[in-house]
């Protein structure tokens, strides 16, 4: 088992009508103050969700076209619905993610 995260494991939610990808990267601030209000609002939710540092994906992010961190894409199975890269708020992450 390497400690990287295969590509693939990025995709490993794509069968869910609705899920979730959080990307971040370590040396981010703002990444874990936004982590711990999505954790808050999941423990709620109960989305399906994969936490993945971007840094070890590049062409991940290029391909979505991420320009900054964090971010959490709202997909509907391999389709991206919506984008946050300000988290704001608890109630705001709850709304958007109805």
């Amino acid at each position: 088992m390497s400690s990287t995260i295969d590509l693939e494991d990025i995709t490993e939610n794509y069968n869910e009508d609705k899920h979730l990808i959080f990307g971040y990267t370590p040396m981010c601030g703002t990444c874990k103050v936004s982590e711990r209000m999505l954790d808050i609002a999941n423990d709620i939710l109960q989305l399906p969700i994969k936490k993945v540092d971007l840094n070890f994906h590049p062409d991940f992010s290029k391909e979505k076209e991420i320009m900054s961190v964090p971010v959490l894409l709202v997909m509907n199975k391999d389709k991206e619905e919506n984008r946050i890269y300000a988290f704001q708020s608890v109630p705001y992450l709850l709304e958007n993610l109805k």
